[in-house]
């Protein structure tokens, strides 16, 4: 869902310059991308907006192709391709310091892609740090690994933690499907968010904000990545861009019922 409105908001901001966008799903499957990268609409195509999940850095190093390449997403590349991205360990730690100042004191992550997914492995690591300056556990036991992105991998992450014997008061989830997979679960097994754990999504999809419990989720600005990837190519088409460059877009913890409860959420649907 998150890719989605990403999309949309790229294909507002190329609109505005009278660019049409041509969309193309990888699957986050490595040889897609590798099609993707090298430029295999060449012909059609005058700039490329790349967000890459499997790819590595020798993948994208000689392109043979000169269409110009923004990438999105928070991988460490280290290529001379400008990036649009968020700072996912202080995302993470936003997320976290939220709930611990709720009085939570045993918070659990969902959505270790055990070592194949960089962001995962920052919001993991923003995770630790958050715990860990706060004095509160942060053991693996706490931490869930999964295979996917989606519901029923953040359902199934929730019921390994339960029946793990484990039973915190908080979740961290990688997305807000997760998340969503997560309160499932709960609510099966008679478990009240937020009084019982609260949960706390990233992305801040549509989805999240009807729920019969909102969802407080960290909310990347989404018209900002879109605005800037867009201008980071039509900037390179011009011959107007600098050295290829490093953006931080911006994000914010939006707080619903999911960590407030009803009634004290401080931002509804929208």
């Amino acid at each position: 869902p998150y890719f989605a409105e990403l999309a949309a908001a790229v294909i507002d901001a190329a609109a505005a310059h009278d660019y049409i966008v041509l969309l193309d799903h990888t699957g986050g499957r490595r040889e897609q991308e590798l099609l993707v990268s090298q430029g295999f609409r060449a012909r059609v195509i005058d700039g490329l907006i790349l967000s890459p999940i499997e790819l590595e850095s020798e993948d994208l190093r000689d392109r043979a192709e000169n269409v110009p390449l923004v990438l999105l997403g928070e991988r460490d590349y280290d290529l001379p391709y400008d990036h649009i991205a968020i700072d996912n360990v202080a995302a993470a730690r936003a997320a976290v310091r939220h709930l611990v100042g709720l009085g939570r004191r045993e918070v659990a992550f969902i959505g270790d892609r055990r070592g194949r997914s960089e962001p995962a492995q920052l919001r993991v690591r923003g995770w630790r740090e958050e715990l860990t300056a706060a004095g509160l556990p942060a053991d693996d036991g706490l931490v869930a690994a999964t295979d996917g992105w989606g519901h029923a991998d953040g359902a199934a992450a929730m019921t390994r933690i339960l029946d793990s014997g484990r039973r915190p008061d908080a979740i961290f989830a990688y997305n807000d499907p997760m998340a969503i997979g997560a309160m499932r679960v709960l609510h099966e097994r008679g478990l009240r968010v937020p009084e019982d754990i609260a949960v706390v999504g990233f992305d801040d999809v549509v989805e999240g904000h009807f729920g019969a419990v909102t969802l407080t989720s960290v909310s990347p600005d989404k018209s900002a990545i879109g605005r800037l990837a867009v201008e980071s190519v039509l900037a390179r088409l011009g011959g107007e861009a600098p050295e290829p460059r490093r953006v931080w877009a911006d994000y914010r913890l939006v707080e619903r019922e999911s960590t407030l409860g009803r009634g004290a959420a401080k931002d509804g649907p929208t």
